[in-house]
């Protein structure tokens, strides 16, 4: 059961960190696109680099949400062992 349950959290974890790289680059082609076509390439740079900014605030923080999740999930699972009546020994 732990094998399933820790095959699970890192391929969670391995899709937020996917998601975090989605966000940012189609953020960037968001900023390029609202800026490029009405103002030139430099502006559409800068839109580009400016909505990847933008993407990368936003997905590091709902990122760290949810590896803040896992992190107190797998203190808890420590916690927990620590005082199940098994690991007393008398």
């Amino acid at each position: 059961m732990r094998g399933i349950r820790r095959l699970i959290i890192k391929t969670a974890e391995v899709m937020m960190v996917l998601l975090v790289i989605i966000t940012i680059l189609s953020c960037g082609v968001v900023g390029a696109a609202s800026l490029g076509p009405t103002h030139g390439a430099p502006l559409g740079l800068a839109g580009f680099f400016l909505g990847a900014f933008v993407g990368l605030v936003v997905s590091a923080t709902v990122a760290s949400f949810f590896f803040l999740v896992l992190e107190i999930a797998e203190n808890t699972r420590r916690v927990l062992r620590y005082y199940e009546p098994e690991s007393v020994r008398y």
